[in-house]
């Protein structure tokens, strides 16, 4: 079983961007309930050694508990997607999800019974600063898995950075070689300018999520909690109703019959994790550029993939375009005329045709025997031959 653990960029992107609200909202109200931030560690850092200079033992405590907090928090969310794994859940990341929403709600608890007048103290202060701290070390640890490494949302340093990083690299090589931004090519409308665009949108909702934090705090400061929790209960609906598929890799000698010998082809199945019945397509791209290279021809059975919407359409064309990268051949097996059409509609380009895609693997597999090189232009129309 190969299974990918990204969802696709428009997944990831719907994803960082509630999560890093959720992180700007919940640091803003641990912030003026109990004077900590909780969603990052360098300030506590830097804070732990100052009162260590100072001799502060009571304080410095306090900090590094938090920051001991921050590692279980990512510990809890690493051991519960191995779990789920283990179990064939139908979404691997539900359970840590569940374990942040009960830790956002133990600090709701102390956020309703804290006195706006005066910051916590005590005991209080200890139990809302932990679990606070350990809900964001969950929720960084859940997206980095999500994303591989890829996406934070809890703190804005790395983003700020990989920010310039993107800009620059955008400007060197859009404008700076004399190739302009409007220009519509593979290139413009490559990573880089989803990345930027991914980039921005985090930062702007981290930012936009304090803000809802500091408004519903200062009129509502009892319930304050409630949108955050929410936020997050409605990301476990959507991830338990429509999960990310599995690849699982199919062997050869048992249905391709004459190319059983074909070292060069290789055929993957997209299942459904627990029987679900409906799922995403995992990030194709990433998956297809991880393959083995001898790997040429990569037919991938859809079959039991019943979700073909605009997800599904930036998911293939993402695999389409990393398959030209890297010089791959690949055949979609599983799609009737109608979801074919709709794939192409969405992907605004004959994305889909009697070349690379037929109803069943049979067909598919007499399209792998054909010869590599076909042109476009000569395809006849795919209704022809599924």
């Amino acid at each position: 079983m190969l299974v990918n653990r990204a969802h696709t960029f428009i997944l990831q992107a719907r994803l960082a961007i509630s999560l890093a609200w959720v992180a700007g909202y919940v640091n803003l109200v641990a912030l003026v309930t109990c004077g900590f931030v909780v969603s990052h560690l360098t300030g506590n850092a830097s804070a732990l050694g100052g009162e260590l200079a100072r001799a502060e033992w009571n304080p410095a405590l306090l900090t590094a508990v938090l920051l001991c907090a921050f590692f279980v928090g990512a510990f809890v969310s690493g051991f519960a997607i191995e779990v789920g794994r283990q179990r064939n859940w139908s979404s691997i990341y539900v359970l840590p999800a569940a374990i942040e929403l009960i830790l956002l709600t133990a600090f709701a608890i102390g956020v309703r019974r804290h006195d706006p007048s005066a910051p916590e103290h005590g005991a209080t202060l200890w139990w809302m600063t932990i679990v606070a701290t350990a809900s964001m070390g969950v929720q960084n640890a859940t997206i980095t898995r999500i994303s591989s490494g890829v996406v934070r949302t809890t703190h804005l340093t790395g983003i700020v950075t990989d920010l310039g990083h993107e800009s620059a690299e955008l400007a060197i090589t859009r404008w700076l070689f004399g190739r302009g931004v409007g220009r519509a090519t593979p290139e413009t409308q490559g990573p880089t300018f989803q990345r930027l665009f991914l980039l921005l949108s985090i930062l702007g909702s981290f930012i936009f999520g304090s803000a809802c934090g500091a408004l519903f705090y200062l009129n509502a400061p009892a319930w304050s909690m409630l949108a955050p929790i929410a936020i997050l209960g409605w990301i476990m609906i959507e991830d338990l109703r429509t999960p990310i598929c599995e690849l699982e890799e199919a062997i050869l000698a048992e249905i391709a019959g004459e190319l059983a010998h074909r070292t060069d082809l290789a055929v993957f199945k997209a299942i459904p994790r627990g029987g679900a019945t409906e799922a995403h397509l995992p990030n194709l791209a990433n998956w297809l550029e991880r393959l083995p290279r001898e790997k040429r021809t990569v037919l991938l059975d859809l079959t039991r993939t019943l979700t073909f919407g605009p997800l599904a359409a930036n998911a293939l064309q993402s695999m389409f375009a990393a398959a030209q990268r890297t010089d791959r051949r690949i055949i979609i097996a599983g799609l009737d005329e109608g979801q074919v059409a709709t794939i192409n509609a969405l992907s605004r380009s004959d994305l889909l045709h009697a070349r690379n895609a037929s109803a069943d693997v049979a067909g598919a597999l007499r399209l792998a025997s054909e010869p590599t090189r076909q042109s476009l232009a000569d395809a006849e129309p795919v209704a022809s031959r599924l």
